[in-house]
């Protein structure tokens, strides 16, 4: 499984480019577009589909140039699809250079199998930090593509607009600590981790959690 990441925009997100060289999805292209296109091409790479992890707009910003350039759509969970259609943060938007996000291609179901770029993704739907966020695990390298669900030492926001705190952290508990043995987790910001060390350690929801969020 081919993997790189590159972490875009001034909030630091992180834009993973997956798949079964040289085929590739692009993971939530962000901002930079242009950094994504010179890692793609540098690489020798073909991009197939755009996945959202989910429809926050640091995470989004750049996904009508790089539908453009490649001329591939995208695709996220129904809950997230508002998210798309209406402007979220005009100031952030401006910074980040944002356009308007395309329409999905289709829209993702909870544990269904994405077939793409040479990897089969099953879909976990992981409400919390938004409704539509979602999962994409790669269970032959044992890798999840974690979005803003799950952080290395934290968890995604619940204080913007359809955050919910009690959903993430069921999201968390039941659907990934739920999984068996250890994963390599690939978030949406910061620095990867394991779902081992976020079971045990994570200071939210880990077995040594010392608070929530209020």
């Amino acid at each position: 499984m081919l993997i790189t990441g590159l972490t875009v925009g001034p909030l630091q997100e992180n834009c993973w480019i997956v798949g079964a060289a040289p085929r590739c999805a692009i993971v939530d292209p962000g901002a930079e577009s242009e950094r994504i296109f010179e890692e793609v091409e540098a690489r020798g790479l073909a991009p197939e589909k755009i996945l959202l992890t989910h429809g926050h707009v640091d995470h989004i910003a750049h996904c009508a140039q790089v539908a453009e350039r490649y001329r591939i759509g995208l695709v996220v969970h129904g809950a997230d699809l508002p998210f798309l259609e209406r402007p979220q943060w005009p100031e952030l938007e401006a910074l980040l250079g944002a356009r308007p996000c395309p329409a999905p291609e289709r829209l993702l179901e909870d544990g269904e199998t994405l077939a793409v770029a040479g990897l089969e993704l099953a879909v976990l739907h992981t409400p919390g930090h938004t409704p539509g966020g979602a999962c994409f695990v790669h269970a032959p390298s044992r890798t999840i593509l974690v979005g803003d669900t799950l952080f290395a030492g934290s968890v995604g926001r619940t204080d913007l607009p359809g955050g919910d705190w009690a959903a993430l952290e069921r999201s968390i508990r039941t659907r990934l600590f739920s999984l068996d043995g250890d994963w390599r987790l690939l978030p949406g910001h910061g620095p990867e981790t394991t779902l081992a060390s976020e079971r045990l350690e994570n200071p939210f929801v880990g077995a040594r959690a010392r608070f929530a969020p209020g």
